[in-house]
């Protein structure tokens, strides 16, 4: 009766055998290698706790909504920036908020202004794990091809878009 014998490494990183057939164990990193043959390579079984813990960092290392900030109500041009609202104090990489007044946002234990960034309304802000990102929601395109446009207005409060020809004439007049 054949004796099968399975060869382990304690070192991190080994690789597994080259003969196809031949059985290792890797007992740091918590892996079964079958050999496939020389020009083949190793097919690699980890461990199923391995995986389901990588499965679940990934999962919660994705964004994080933890609800709804307001801005300061200050438009984008103020001279200076008065009280703007404080993010949180903890954040985790990920933290996600969504944006429901215009207005100037401060990172959590900012001593000053000179750190506050402006959002819209609808915004939403995620922690990269070094600062506040904006996720911007708000993105108008205007163009015009042989007309005249005149558009006021705000991406808080809607724009007006006024047509005209290019002779001065109203659009469809």
């Amino acid at each position: 009766m054949a004796t099968i014998k399975i060869k382990r490494s304690s070192v991190a990183n080994a690789v597994g055998p080259d003969n196809a057939g031949e059985i290792s164990t890797n007992l740091i990193d918590k892996k079964l290698f079958v050999g496939l043959g020389p020009d083949s390579g190793v097919a690699t079984f980890v461990d199923e706790g391995q995986v389901d813990g990588k499965i679940t960092n990934a999962l919660t290392s994705a964004f994080t909504y933890k609800g709804t900030v307001g801005g300061n109500n200050q438009a984008a041009d103020a001279v200076s920036i008065t009280d703007p609202t404080v993010l949180a104090s903890v954040v985790k990489t990920g933290d996600y908020y969504k944006v429901t007044t215009k207005g100037f946002l401060n990172a959590q234990g900012a001593t000053d202004n000179t750190s506050a960034f402006y959002v819209n309304a609808n915004d939403g802000v995620v922690y990269n794990g070094t600062g506040w990102d904006i996720i911007d929601n708000t993105n108008s395109t205007v163009a015009s091809t042989g007309a005249s446009l005149n558009v006021t207005g705000s991406t808080d409060l809607g724009y007006n878009i006024e047509v005209q020809n290019v002779d001065g004439g109203s659009f469809g007049s």
